[in-house]
């Protein structure tokens, strides 16, 4: 593609500078035209009517004797010196043979003027009528007449025929740029097809191919589905690049696969404990989109849960919470206040007797739990939250303003306390996000702050289009791949990362 592009842009360059000679070729023709030749022919006309004119104003003087013929004949002859010299000075050094041709004619006129308007003149104004009309009709005076006209025809005809010439030449020159534009142009469409049916059949195509065996891939439940190399070098490469990947992957998962059956064989409790600590991603709340990842630090078995939890048609909980520590015994007490927490969430639907009960349930444990609660009622578009001890979740409203939902009272232990509930509207095109400080810790270095890190990851759900904003599971997503990229204590703890979008 680089080659044919380099050859086309060559082509187009060399076309470009043609058509450029060719208009600089036609430019230089008419101004040719303009400047020198079609004035020269003017003034040769002017040339020739004033000879003429000279000839015929001698002639009215001898007759008559009159002052104004004589001064009209010294006028003709003043033109005609005047015309000559404008002649020579438009041909300058550029066209020798007319310059030639005009210094014929002014030679041939001063021969006339020597052999019969001079001697005339003379005997007018020693008052020899007689002789001067004798003189002016002498075969020698028309003769040096017809000479000076025939040199000023001559002149006159070689300019008709220059122009004559030139104005052919811009023709030519015009059809010839005519031709080679419409060639230009047509080679222009030309390379342009080629290049966009080149890029489809080496490109595009594929591009598509590799796609379409990354998609089977994922959507094969073994992904044994090969992605074949296909294309140019470099996309034949990628697509090398790309089975490699999928080959390791599935390694990975078939080891994580024997891994997991090797614990539901072996520690029946663990697998038990895990399986009910998982979302039922099934259950759906109209008006809402709600996904998570919850990754623990040790182990299958994490401190950290959250879960979502229909409460009627239009109303739905999610609550994200995080116990102190983590490993089996952090699961335990998770477990526990995950089912507390659940169960009096679907029998009163309060958040805030919820939160009541599960920090009873902890009046004898060394481990405290820090929670969020929100209740999203999708009729009165309103959110509800109590934040006990949590890190505040991050909200992007539809116009792009972030909130937050900060903490409302302290974290769930054996000390007590109380919460307040707080509420805030909560329209279509709103986005929440709840994580665990696992995930703010993770992605910070040890002289950050939480602010800092929460500022951060509400830049990137702000720079999310609208479209994105409506899919938690793709921000939960991207969320992750960015910040696990650039984390420097990536799973030094549980991590849990939570978005509910309010559907459009």
């Amino acid at each position: 593609m680089l080659i044919g592009s380099g050859a086309g842009l060559g082509l187009i360059l060399i076309g470009f500078l043609i058509v450029v000679l060719q208009f600089s070729s036609v430019s230089g023709k008419q101004n040719t035209l303009d400047s020198t030749l079609n004035p020269a022919a003017q003034i040769a006309d002017s040339l020739l009517l004033a000879q003429t004119a000279s000839s015929g104003d001698l002639s009215d003087y001898v007759l008559t004797g009159s002052e104004e013929a004589l001064a009209s004949y010294q006028s003709s002859i003043s033109t005609t010196n005047s015309l000559s010299d404008s002649l020579i000075k438009i041909f300058g050094e550029e066209n020798p043979a007319l310059i030639a041709l005009v210094e014929n004619a002014a030679a041939a006129e001063r021969a006339w003027i020597s052999a019969d308007a001079q001697p005339t003149l003379d005997s007018m104004a020693d008052g020899k009528t007689t002789k001067a009309a004798r003189l002016t009709n002498k075969p020698r005076a028309w003769n040096t007449f017809d000479a000076m006209i025939d040199a000023t025809s001559e002149l006159q005809t070689e300019i008709e025929v220059q122009r004559a010439n030139a104005v052919t030449d811009v023709a030519g020159s015009a059809r010839t740029l005519g031709v080679f534009l419409i060639l230009g142009g047509i080679a222009l469409i030309g390379i342009f097809l080629a290049y966009f049916i080149l890029l489809q059949r080496w490109v595009i195509f594929p591009l598509m191919d590799i796609r379409k065996d990354l998609q089977l891939a994922t959507r094969d439940p073994a992904h044994t589905h090969p992605i074949e190399p296909v294309g140019p070098s470099e996309l034949n490469t990628l697509a090398k690049d790309a089975e490699s990947l999928r080959r390791k992957l599935v390694t990975e998962i078939d080891e994580a696969m024997a891994a997991r059956k090797g614990l539901q064989q072996d520690a029946p409790l663990v697998a038990a404990v895990r399986a009910e600590m998982q979302v039922d991603t099934r259950i759906h709340c109209p008006g809402v989109a709600i996904a998570g990842l919850a990754s623990s630090a040790e182990g299958v078995l994490a401190g950290d849960y959250w879960d979502y939890i229909p409460l009627d048609e239009n109303r739905v909980a999610l609550v994200i919470a995080d116990v102190s520590g983590h490993g089996p015994s952090a699961n335990v007490i998770a477990l526990r206040v995950r089912a507390i927490i659940k169960a009096c969430l679907e029998n009163s639907g309060s958040i805030a007797e919820s939160v009541e009960l599960a920090a009873r349930s902890t009046e004898r444990d060394e481990h405290f739990v820090t929670a969020i609660l929100m209740v999203v009622d999708t009729e009165k578009n309103i959110l509800q939250w109590i934040n006990a001890g949590h890190p505040a979740a991050i909200g992007v409203d539809h116009d792009k303003e972030q909130f937050y939902l900060d903490p409302t009272g302290p974290l769930i232990s054996s000390l007590g306390g109380d919460w307040e509930v707080k509420e805030r509207p909560f329209v279509p095109g709103d986005v929440i996000l709840g994580v665990t400080d696992g995930f703010l810790e993770g992605q910070s270095t040890p002289d950050s702050d939480s602010d800092t890190e929460s500022a951060a990851i509400a830049r990137v759900v702000r720079g999310l289009d609208a479209p994105v904003r409506q899919h938690p599971e793709e921000i939960v997503q991207r969320l992750v791949s960015h910040f696990r990229e650039i984390s420097p204590r990536w799973r030094s703890d549980d991590v849990t990362v939570v978005a509910m979008s309010r559907l459009s």
